[in-house]
């Protein structure tokens, strides 16, 4: 009886050794390595649908540079709408660069942005966010879907500091029709 007690005590201890490294090994991903995001809403379409299952790296943000034209994850409850608290955007400008949004077209240090990935719609904005020069520490964002109303970016909430990133999206999960990476 004695050694059957021994068994299941030491057989106990074998599995809650197992479940909390499982559980630290996992946070550890999720915290420093990437995590799965579902996409919430139609402001990056055509490139991102709503219900989209992707993945986020983070090691970019910890060894490297986040860059213009690269799809991040922002965390900015405050400025959303819905109960939602991350946004899915691209980066259109990084910290010293014009911004200039006239005519329909999106400028960038004075150049034309080519942006094949967007609706095919002119871009639109007035006021303060259409005209300025990204402050040292952020970003300037924008949904690929430029109808009117359909994308709360930074023409409407102005740059986002760059600690609010929570990662880069490279690889769509689902559906399954449309797996790979994310241009």
């Amino acid at each position: 009886m004695n050694n059957s007690n021994e068994a299941l005590k030491k057989e106990i201890i074998d599995w809650l050794v197992h479940i909390v490294l499982a559980i630290v090994v996992t946070l550890f991903v999720i915290t420093f390595i990437g995590q799965l995001t579902i996409v919430q809403g139609n402001s990056m379409l055509p490139t991102l649908k709503n219900n989209n299952i992707i993945f986020i790296e983070k090691l970019t943000l910890r060894f490297g540079n986040i860059e213009q034209g690269d799809i991040v994850v922002i965390k900015i409850p405050e400025l959303l709408s819905d109960n939602k608290s991350y946004a899915v955007k691209r980066i259109l400008a990084t910290e010293g660069q014009k911004v200039g949004i006239l005519d329909g077209r999106v400028f960038v240090d004075g150049e034309i942005i080519e942006e094949s990935y967007t609706t095919g719609q002119e871009t639109f904005a007035t006021g303060t966010f259409s005209d300025m020069v990204v402050p040292n520490g952020y970003i300037y964002v924008l949904g690929d879907n430029r109808l009117p109303g359909a994308s709360k970016d930074s023409r409407v909430f102005g740059p986002i500091k760059k600690d609010r990133v929570a990662g880069r999206a490279i690889f769509r999960i689902y559906p399954l029709s449309e797996i790979g990476k994310i241009d």
